[in-house]
Formats: C-alpha cells, sequence, structure tokens
C-alpha cells in the first residue's frame, strides 16, 4: 500500500512538469492590469480600464484573455472617428460606451494563441459583452487578419501571447467596436 501511494504521488507530482513539456505555459508573476501599465504600449488602455473601473477586475484573480489595442491602435479609432465626424470626447466620456468597448476586447478563461487561430478548429469566442469573434481558418499564427468580430473588423499582424498571473494578453493593432 505505502508503495502504491508513493507511485500516485510521484504520478501527481510529475503531472505539472508533463503538461509543461507538452507546451503548456506556466502563469506569470503580475496581473494582465500590472503589464498592461507597466509595458508602454497601452496608455490609453489603461485609462479606460481606470476610467470605468475595470483595472479592478483585470488586477483581480479570474482567469481572462485580453485582446489589448496599443495605443496607436486607439489612435488609429480616433482618427477615423474625427474624420467622421463623431464626438470623440463624448464617447470616450459615456462609460457605459466604454465599458462595452473594453468588454468585447475580453473574454474568460486563457486562451493562448494556438487555441484562438487553429486553422483545423476555427473558433467562435464569446466576449464578455456578449459578442462573437470569430478566428479564421485560414491563418497562422504569423499571419494577418487573425481574427474578424462580429462587426467586421480585422486584427492584424497575428496575436502575441504575453502570459500573466491571471490570463493570457494579446497585443493587437486595432479597436473592436461592437
Amino acid at each position: 500500500m505505502l508503495k502504491f501511494t508513493k507511485s500516485v504521488l510521484l504520478v501527481l507530482m510529475m503531472v505539472p512538469a508533463l503538461a509543461m513539456a507538452k507546451g503548456a505555459k506556466a502563469p506569470g508573476e503580475a496581473t494582465i492590469y500590472q503589464i498592461a501599465k507597466d509595458d508602454g504600449r497601452f496608455t490609453v488602455l489603461v485609462s479606460l480600464l481606470e476610467q470605468t473601473g475595470l483595472d479592478v477586475v483585470l488586477d483581480g484573480k479570474g482567469q481572462y484573455t485580453v485582446f489589448a489595442p496599443t495605443d496607436a491602435a486607439f489612435g488609429d479609432l480616433i482618427a477615423a472617428l474625427t474624420i467622421a465626424g463623431q464626438d470623440v470626447n463624448a464617447l470616450l466620456s459615456d462609460n457605459d460606451f466604454v465599458t462595452d468597448v473594453l468588454l468585447y476586447h475580453v473574454t474568460g478563461g486563457r486562451r493562448f494563441s494556438n487555441s484562438v487561430v487553429n486553422s483545423f478548429d476555427p473558433k467562435a469566442i464569446e466576449m464578455l459583452n456578449g459578442g462573437i469573434v470569430i478566428s479564421n481558418p485560414e491563418a497562422t499564427l504569423t499571419d494577418t487578419n487573425v481574427l474578424t468580430s462580429d462587426a467586421g473588423l480585422l486584427i492584424d499582424e497575428g496575436l502575441v501571447d504575453l502570459n500573466a498571473k491571471n490570463g493570457v494578453i494579446h497585443v493587437i493593432d486595432a479597436v473592436l467596436v461592437p
């Protein structure tokens, strides 16, 4: 009996090591919010997270995947909205609108790029605002146009996994607007 128990314990101790050997990624040390705040490419995103209170969620214990637009992506969106005659200041001060847009970039659980972009098994990913983002079945991890939202906007330049304690960040160069 003792020999059996030692064998079971040895196997249970090896499971995490075996998972790591098969390509599983260990959680990072910082939270999604901490990584975004410290990175330097996401100052607009961080500001909007703080404005809406979602910084607390992404600094917490839940597991999330965030498709994080860079500052350049927000700049492109602001330029496009301005050209279209939209009042950008009014939109950015509307917390309901901003929260909806931000939650359109977040899904529950840890989704690494190899599970998001899988040409053999395209995924429809439900975002926390209820919108759907669909992986492109023709894409590879280095292709452009990796995801398309139900609003038809493409996310370019592939996905980059930033592994956080409470999930995964994918750096994207477009802002999804539901």
